[in-house]
This record gives C-alpha cells, structure tokens and sequence, in this order.
C-alpha cells in the first residue's frame, strides 16, 4: 500500500525524520506540562489547559507570521532545523526545574512554551510540503497518509517513552533519597525524561539537516530538479 520509493527519496526521508521526532518529543512535553502543572504548582485543569494555550498561539505565530512568510523563499531546512532547536531549547530550559523553584510560570513555563509552540509552528509546513513534493498520481495520497501516520506514530511513541521513562527515574531517585519529598521524586523524573526529548531534538535537527540540505546548501525540493542548458540554435 505504501510504495517505498515514497519513503526513499532522500528529501522526504528528512521531513518523515524531523515530523516523526519532533511528535515525540512534543508529546512527551504536553503530557509532563499537564502533570507538572497540575500535581506540583497545584493548578486547575481548567488553568493547566489555559497554559498551554501559550503554546498553541506561538504554534500559531511560528506557522504563519514565520513558516507562512519564509516558506518558498528560503530552503525548508532553513525553517525546519532552527524549528527543531527552538523546540530543543524550550525543553533544555525545563530541566532546570527542581521542587523548590520559584518563579515557575514566569521565567520557565511561558519561555518553554512560546519556544516549543514557535519550533513546532516552523517544522509543520515545510515538512508537509516536502511530504508530497515530487509525487505523482496515487503516491500523492500514500505521500499525505504516511506523513499523517509518522505523526500518528510520534504522538503515541512520545507518550509512552517518556511516561515510562520519568516514572522510572522518579522512582529510582526515591530510592537513592529515601527522605525526600515526593514532589522532588517527580520532578526528578519530568527533568530527566525532558533531557532525552532534548537530545532527542538536537538528533533531529543534525539526522535532519544531513538528509535536506544539498550540497549547493540549500534545501531542495523534490519537485525541483535542476534545469539544463537550452540548447542554442
């Protein structure tokens, strides 16, 4: 159902990488902003939702006052790989966080969340244009559904990772400090679980920037092969 010459050009293989583990790591990050907000700042669900629309209108933002204006004019890596580091870094500056940071909303939620939103807002466009970019016929449909479905799949890898992976540092953390407070056992765990999704993101952006950026330095486009001399006559 999928032909694999979709998944084996070279450019498009970049955008299914960078989407795929940019979904990872972005839902590993919701699910962590939910429980943070909710289980240690003491937050509402309602409040907790209202958050995140932080990151919602900065995904907003970054899609069409940056990806929206730029895209077409510059390479897609131009937009993809600084998304993926802006996103890295909304996650480097979350594991910071320990119990008894004050401060919590201003100087780290709302950083962490425009940065994501903004990464997040830059990566979609240019990797669904270089999903289908070049396809022809019904390989534009089975182009369109394996972009989906790489999101699909981040989206339910992420959460399950990451969910493994904080509680088992949180527990292992409560089992080195056996006098520590409970809510240091969690935040031990949403630190070390936002860590990999850092180095998660930086791997994107580096896997990525390989597969997308030519060798003329500019992220090509499928679609766009290179013109030949016209004969003279």
């Amino acid at each position: 159902m999928l032909p694999m010459r979709v998944l084996l050009n070279r450019l498009r293989a970049g955008a299914f990488l960078a989407i795929t583990l940019m979904f990872v790591a972005m839902f590993g990050f919701y699910l962590f902003m939910s429980y943070y907000t909710q289980t240690v700042l003491g937050y509402s669900p309602v409040q907790a939702g209202l958050t995140l629309i932080i990151n919602a209108l900065a995904a907003l933002a970054g899609s069409m006052l940056i990806a929206g204006k730029l895209h077409g004019r510059v390479p897609p890596a131009a937009l993809i790989v600084p998304g993926l580091l802006a996103a890295a870094a909304g996650m480097l500056l979350l594991t910071r966080l320990t119990a008894d940071t004050t401060g919590v909303f201003s100087f780290y939620l709302v950083p962490a969340l425009m940065l994501t939103g903004l990464g997040l807002g830059c990566v979609m466009p240019p990797t669904a244009s270089l999903a289908t970019a070049g396809t022809q016929g019904h390989d534009i449909g089975a182009a369109s559904a394996a972009y989906n479905a790489a999101q699909q799949l981040g989206a339910a890898l992420g959460t399950a990772l990451f969910n493994t992976l904080a509680a088992s540092a949180g527990a292992a953390f409560l089992a080195a400090h056996p006098n520590a407070l409970p809510d240091a056992s969690v935040v031990h765990g949403y630190t070390v679980a936002l860590t990999v999704a850092f180095a998660l993101l930086v791997a994107a952006a580096c896997l990525t920037a390989r597969l997308i950026i030519t060798r003329g330095g500019r992220g090509g486009s499928p679609s766009h092969p290179a013109p030949t001399p016209a004969k003279q006559l």
